[in-house]
């Protein structure tokens, strides 16, 4: 949802919340990413902050404005680049990064690794998890907690 800029009139008859949204210092005019690889280089970037903050909210307008473009170009850059929205990419990186957390740490409720993966539901992430891998969060955790019970000796068949 975005914030639609009031008139001055309009913002001084209103008192502010202390919930409103604060606006971000604007990121300063730098022509928009027109080579590939400038798109590129803003991807990259883009996916490195995912990667560093899979586990937060992450506001995509305020990501691209750190990084020097608008909103719209930054979904310009991926749809060249990787054929895919910057939402789908970070839901891709943290799909990755709970495909890992229960690889190595299985015996840890699921709740507890999808929120630490930033992603909303157990549900959700279970449909896009087997979407992406081709199984579901229960059997792969399964399968890793019988890895490491015979990697421990402890496995009973």
């Amino acid at each position: 949802m975005r914030v639609v800029p009031q008139s001055a009139a309009a913002r001084s008859s209103k008192p502010r919340s202390p919930n409103a949204r604060r606006h971000l210092p604007k990121a300063p005019a730098i022509p928009p990413p027109v080579t590939l690889s400038d798109q590129t280089a803003v991807v990259n970037e883009a996916v490195r902050y995912f990667g560093d903050h899979f586990g937060e909210s992450i506001a995509l307008d305020a990501m691209a404005a750190t990084l020097g473009v608008d909103e719209e170009w930054l979904d310009l850059c991926f749809d060249h680049c990787r054929g895919k929205t910057p939402y789908q990419a970070l839901q891709q990186v943290r799909l990755s990064r709970l495909f890992d957390r229960i690889a190595r740490e299985p015996q840890c409720t699921l709740q507890q690794q999808v929120s630490r993966c930033g992603l909303s539901s157990v549900m959700s992430a279970n449909h896009s998890f087997e979407d992406l891998f081709g199984i579901g969060l229960v059997p792969f955790r399964r399968v890793c907690r019988r890895a490491v019970a015979d990697r421990l000796g402890t496995h009973n068949p």
